[in-house]
């Protein structure tokens, strides 16, 4: 059991949390670029460390959306 399941103000929270986190490193990441200087070890790592937790955040987003059944309709 997802233990945000029963807290959609907490999810709320979590989500823009995520949002913002993403948002300052993709313009961290933009501006590293646009300067030609090359990308710093933090970086990489907080992109990956990003990248892993959004598979737990998108699970917890879609196991939290009315009427989704995980079929597609055609």
């Amino acid at each position: 059991m997802n233990p945000l399941a029963d807290r959609p103000d907490i999810r709320a929270r979590v989500y823009a949390a995520f949002w913002l986190l993403g948002l300052a490193l993709g313009a961290a990441q933009t501006g590293y670029a646009a300067a030609q200087a090359g990308q710093p070890v933090w970086l990489n790592v907080a992109l990956s460390v990003y990248a892993f937790l959004g598979a737990g955040i998108g699970y917890t987003a879609q196991a939290n959306t009315p009427g989704y059944t995980g079929e597609h309709e055609a």
